[in-house]
């Protein structure tokens, strides 16, 4: 399940503190989620955090720096709060595990200045 939907601050895990709007759109989304996930109670959840990578242009000790100090942590971050946010809505916690990938994973090439913002979500991988 792919939710590009989820709205971070910049260099943020925050989904809260943003637009009022955006806030509560990503409000309805994790609460329509978790009304999907328990439906699936028998199945395990992997969240798989994302970030946008703005050094992707620079030589690789840069991309490799920001890579480790700062997308691995922030995605990670990222992953732990929506898990705290599904907690909050009755998924078991012992049901999820998270992982965060940095800017590995683009669903958008990094250098796409209007789009690459949807690098910056969180995926989940249901598993029997």
């Amino acid at each position: 399940i792919v939710i590009s939907s989820i709205t971070f601050k910049a260099n943020t895990a925050d989904f809260l503190d943003i637009d009022p709007q955006m806030r509560e759109k990503n409000l309805r989304t994790l609460d329509r989620l978790a009304e999907i996930l328990k439906k699936f109670a028998d199945y395990k959840i992997n969240l798989e955090g994302h970030a946008v990578a703005i050094y992707w242009d620079r030589p690789q000790a840069a991309r490799d720096k920001e890579q480790n100090e700062t997308l691995l942590p922030l995605s990670r971050a990222r992953a732990e709060a929506i898990k705290k946010a599904l907690e909050d809505r009755g998924i078991e916690g012992t049901r999820m595990t998270t992982t965060g990938y940095g800017g590995l994973y683009p669903i958008v090439p990094q250098g796409d200045l209007e789009n690459r913002w949807k690098n910056r979500r969180v995926e989940f991988i249901l598993l029997k």
